[in-house]
């Protein structure tokens, strides 16, 4: 794409936000590749199956504004690797496809339901999972299994793909101190993985000013996905929270810009001791409308 033909698309809004191509050239590259993941998601993503399914019309523009950000970026020489840039272009060929008349050729299986072993293994992790807080002394948890641990946060959804998920791995006593816990956490035998966010992503497309909140819900998600596979991986792992304060005194304390911001953290050991598990409220109890009613 010349920047001949992207010259109708030279300024943009986000919501209430306006960008023009000088803009993108001094955007922060965190901000940029986040406006790039979220114009990908907004103006081609949601678009293109109702369009492939005949139940929109093409419009003229399409996936030029997720063009225009995606020249800038290279102009500036900025990295094309990394999982979430694959998929941008994956995306933008698709829109360039339709564009030139053609149908793009999606490589996309449909879901398709688990086999009965399947199920049992879904099952089993999502119900046998249960809170830990005692964990076996002077045991270290090596390196690959928090990776693992960490990467598994790395697959949880988040709003728009805006990826604003940040992970502080904590292993030192004295550093975890600086981390407030309503539970007493022995950090002699655990490691910390301190759950935060990035503000300056929801400020780039104005989420910010409609759905804040979001930041909250992204993190939980990177939690319980943690959680589920420190319990599959055989270790015991504990959601925790923080009051705003001790969130900021975190901040300070261990150096963090100010827009990282804490939301919660897990801690992950060995397991010491087996624990009675948590039962749930009945189903019925818990659906107030639809279902059933």
């Amino acid at each position: 794409m010349s920047k001949a033909e992207l010259e109708g698309v030279t300024v943009f809004k986000v919501m209430s936000e306006p960008y023009t191509r000088e803009d993108l050239m001094e955007m922060d590259p965190t901000c940029l590749r986040a406006l790039l993941r979220e114009r990908t998601h907004h103006s081609i993503e949601c678009e293109l199956y109702p369009i492939l399914l005949g139940r929109k019309e093409l419009p003229k523009s399409f996936g030029l504004q997720v063009e225009l950000i995606l020249d800038v970026w290279q102009e500036r020489g900025l990295t094309m690797e990394g999982d979430d840039l694959d998929w941008v272009m994956e995306n933008v060929q698709a829109a360039r496809t339709l564009r030139s008349g053609g149908k793009p050729e999606l490589a996309c299986d449909l879901p398709a339901p688990f086999d009965e072993q399947e199920m049992q293994v879904v099952k089993k992790l999502i119900w046998e999972r249960r809170s830990i807080r005692d964990w076996v002394q002077g045991k270290q948890v090596p390196e690959e299994m928090i990776t693992k641990v960490l990467e598994a946060g790395r697959a949880a959804p988040t709003g728009c793909n805006l990826s604003p998920v940040r992970f502080v791995v904590i292993r030192d006593v004295k550093e975890a101190k600086m981390v407030w816990s309503d539970i007493p956490t022995p950090m002699d035998s655990c490691v910390l993985i301190v759950i935060c966010y990035d503000e300056r992503i929801y400020s780039t497309v104005a989420h910010d000013k409609l759905v804040k909140h979001n930041l909250m819900l992204d993190c939980a998600a990177a939690g319980d996905h943690m959680l589920l596979m420190a319990h599959a991986i055989g270790l015991g792992g504990v959601w925790l929270s923080c009051t705003e304060k001790t969130a900021n005194n975190f901040q300070t304390k261990y150096g963090l810009p100010p827009y990282i911001k804490q939301c919660m953290h897990v801690a992950i050991g060995w397991t010491a001791v087996g624990s009675i598990k948590s039962k749930r409220l009945p189903l019925e109890e818990m659906v107030i409308a639809g279902a059933g009613s």
